[in-house]
């Protein structure tokens, strides 16, 4: 993905985190389409729930909070842990999507889990990297890529998964 691109993504998951967590009315919910269009030249829908946010664009989509749905699309031979789907990510570009998953696992069982299933489904395994409070594991699968970031905060586990599809344009970008 182009690094322009990257930038407006992020911008646009900071500013609905931050919406969520200001409990934002009708007039903020125009003002940050208008931001995300004219951050994106392209046209944006943005709902405001009591504890959520739904961000729409000709790029892609972003939820999070309560009532979180996984994307339309989203690849079935990635493994998703049983769990609470608090955030979800999609662009259209890259088929690319992240999910973040609460479980009740631990970041043990939940990398025993994702070690297991990856490998079953079909993927390479190419690296697993254990910090203090925080496990990476990637993986690649014809041209595509996942990663695996197991974390806690706050004694929760928490288990995101990113995953795309590698285009030559990404490969450019690299």
């Amino acid at each position: 993905m182009h690094k322009n691109k990257k930038i407006i993504l992020l911008g646009i998951m900071v500013l609905a985190a931050a919406l969520v967590l200001s409990g934002c009315k009708s007039a903020e919910e125009k003002a940050a389409e208008k931001l995300i269009e004219s951050g994106t030249n392209g046209q944006a829908d943005v709902d405001i729930g009591t504890n959520s946010v739904k961000i729409n664009t000709n790029a892609g989509s972003y939820q999070a909070g309560g009532n979180v749905t996984l994307p339309s699309g989203f690849p079935d031979d990635v493994y998703r842990i049983s769990g609470t789907l608090t955030a979800a990510f999609a662009t259209t570009d890259t088929e690319g999507y992240t999910i973040s998953i609460e479980t009740s696992k631990s970041m043990a069982e939940a990398k025993n889990l994702y070690d297991q299933e990856l490998v079953s489904d079909g993927w390479t395994v190419t690296s697993s990297m254990a910090l203090q409070d925080t496990i990476v594991v990637t993986a690649t699968k014809d041209n595509r890529f996942v990663s695996v970031t197991i974390s806690t905060i706050d004694s929760q586990v928490t288990v995101t998964i990113t995953t795309y599809t590698n285009t030559s344009d990404d490969a450019d970008q690299e």
